[in-house]
């Protein structure tokens, strides 16, 4: 997959709170509503070739980062206990060359102001898992053309008489 020339940043634990399904699952663990954000997450990266950052709070002492799926362009931030995922979102926002081509996700009505102060588009849970949902069914039908079209292509190219 090429560099991403586009970003997506995710206030993940906001989006988490502010999801009613995912927020359910916090109870139980807060891995496992992690890993349902980031598969929804994981088909725009895929369908959009976007690269992707969900940012969480912790009580790290730096930043940290992990790549879930082995792939540079999707990873996790760890905010430094020091600063917030807001604060994080808001410096990487700051310092990109091309703040337009920088998507922020938060139902946080201040970082989103503060998004689009910096010339980047703020969005609402809501309208990344619209957007989720466009994307896996997009990446279905080019699976199900992709499939036809290897299926028509596809012929026995030997001619062998297999009767005995």
């Amino acid at each position: 997959m090429p560099e991403a020339s586009r970003y997506l940043l995710i206030d993940a634990y906001n989006v988490i709170c502010a999801t009613d399904s995912l927020r359910k699952l916090v109870k139980g663990k807060l891995e496992a509503a992690r890993d349902q954000l980031a598969q929804s997450v994981r088909l725009i990266h895929d369908a959009e070739e976007i690269r992707v950052a969900l940012i969480f709070d912790s009580q790290k002492e730096n930043l940290e980062v992990e790549h879930p799926y082995g792939v540079r362009s999707f990873e996790y931030l760890y905010a430094p206990a020091s600063l917030t995922a807001d604060g994080v979102i808001e410096r990487i926002v700051k310092r990109v060359s091309l703040p337009e081509g920088v998507s922020v996700v938060s139902n946080d009505n201040m970082v989103r102001e503060a998004t689009r102060a910096s010339g980047a588009m703020a969005l609402r849970p809501e309208e990344l898992f619209d957007w989720a949902k466009a994307c896996e069914k997009r990446l279905l039908q080019d699976t199900q053309r992709h499939n036809k079209r290897n299926k028509q292509k596809f012929r026995n190219g030997l001619d062998i008489d297999l009767k005995f």
